[in-house]
């Protein structure tokens, strides 16, 4: 069987000895023991020590500077009274407070929404093999594989949207709509369906990557409500009314969760309260030496300098670490994984239900889609095919028998 598909991100995992070949892909976690005050303390990875220690250097050197410009050159930049500067003190305290305690906040909310998407996806492939097991036949199965195989592109395309939206921050705005010759051929003979040009003419302006990749789990997630309806084809009678709704609210719950997450992405902290704490912090920390050398020695000031530097820069930085969970950091979420535990337990509900062959059937159809590559760009490659927008042929022949079949109830009502 091939192996667990690996997407290739920025390394944020310690060093470590070479895989071998085939090695399947870890999820990453940072795991400390909060008893071990050495590991704590000492631990490099995932802190932000290596990040605050420049800031700690520059502030000690313009302590020196400060110093050495009032005694060599009489050029005395302290100030001569600290009153103001404590005031300012409280202020940068209560921005920063603020500032780590609204990061927090936001960083759980994306937790808890990530929680309920991978529940979501995981009840809705549980109850719809459990509710439909007793009928074997090959259509039922087939239905049961194409449901979790929805699934899992509804949560792929949704993990690939918030990586995306955090590590490609600079393609945000452009054009979506935009003819690229060189993936779609000459205008005169493009391989793109009159689908997707006409859904650029049903827009009310110009779309930018942002806006249609957050619309591809909307989309997606229509599409695996209408799988769901197309259930009496395949299985041969009507669920009850309580049972398919119990599958569709499980969409529903998915789909709760990621407009949670597209709140907090279109939402992120209010730009002018962090332009104002970031510069009122840097300008308060960076004008401690001229306070402290007008009172203190200079081993005295450049000792609080780097304890006040090395503690307000530090917690800024947490701050930073937690406003953004999803990218390439060593303290981010590794969604891609957790993902992967989700689609595990989605073969192992087909496996249950169908059998090896059917979950294993499963697994190559996402692996064949993890071949064309990221889920977002297969979605805008589906969005230039047919499959997506046109109903199966089963409907349009049950149509046709149906108007048939009216047409000569008709006739003998007439008759």
């Amino acid at each position: 069987q091939p192996s667990v598909p690996f997407v290739k991100h920025a390394d944020t995992s310690p060093p470590k000895k070479k895989k071998k070949r085939g090695s399947y892909y870890r999820v990453h976690r940072v795991s400390y023991t909060a008893q071990n005050h050495v590991q704590v303390l000492f631990r490099t990875y995932a802190s932000a020590f290596p990040q605050v220690i420049p800031f700690v250097c520059a502030n000690v050197v313009w302590t020196l500077c400060v110093y050495y410009m009032k005694r060599l050159t009489f050029i005395d930049l302290t100030f001569h009274s600290s009153v103001g500067h404590s005031f300012m003190g409280l202020l940068v305290s209560f921005l920063i407070v603020s500032r780590s305690q609204i990061s927090y906040a936001r960083f759980m909310e994306y937790r808890r929404h990530l929680a309920a998407s991978y529940q979501a996806c995981r009840e809705l492939a549980q109850y719809t093999t459990v509710y439909t097991f007793q009928t074997q036949t090959e259509d039922a199965a087939w239905w049961r594989q194409e449901v979790s195989f929805r699934i899992i592109l509804l949560l792929r395309v949704t993990m690939d949207a918030l990586l995306w939206s955090s590590t490609e921050r600079e393609k945000w705005e452009d054009e979506y709509f935009k003819f690229n010759r060189e993936q779609d051929g000459d205008k005169e003979d493009s391989r793109v369906s009159k689908h997707f040009l006409l859904m650029k003419q049903l827009s009310h302006g110009r779309r930018s990557f942002i806006d249609e990749n957050f619309r591809a789990p909307v989309n997606f997630a229509h599409i695996l409500r209408q799988v769901i309806m197309e259930h009496p084809h395949y299985l041969g009678y009507t669920m009850p009314t309580n049972e398919y709704r119990d599958l569709l609210r499980f969409v529903e719950n998915f789909i709760n969760a990621f407009h949670g997450f597209r709140v907090l992405v279109f939402t992120p902290y209010p730009f002018p309260l962090l332009q104002m704490t970031r510069a009122v912090l840097f300008f308060w920390v960076y004008t401690l030496p001229m306070v402290l050398l007008k009172d203190y020695r200079l081993w005295s000031s450049i000792l609080i300098v780097i304890l006040v530097t090395f503690g307000f820069i530090g917690v800024e930085y947490v701050s930073m670490s937690l406003d953004d969970p999803f990218g390439d950091d060593t303290n981010d979420v590794d969604e891609h994984g957790m993902s992967l535990l989700v689609y595990e337990d989605i073969y192992l509900a087909i496996y249950r239900t169908d059998g090896p062959d059917a979950a294993v059937s499963l697994r190559d159809r996402v692996l064949d889609r993890y071949r064309q590559g990221r889920e977002l760009d297969c979605y805008r490659d589906d969005l230039k095919g047919y499959d997506i927008w046109e109903a199966p042929e089963w409907w349009f022949e049950q149509k046709q028998c149906d108007d048939s079949v009216d047409t000569n109830a008709q006739c003998q009502t007439h008759t």
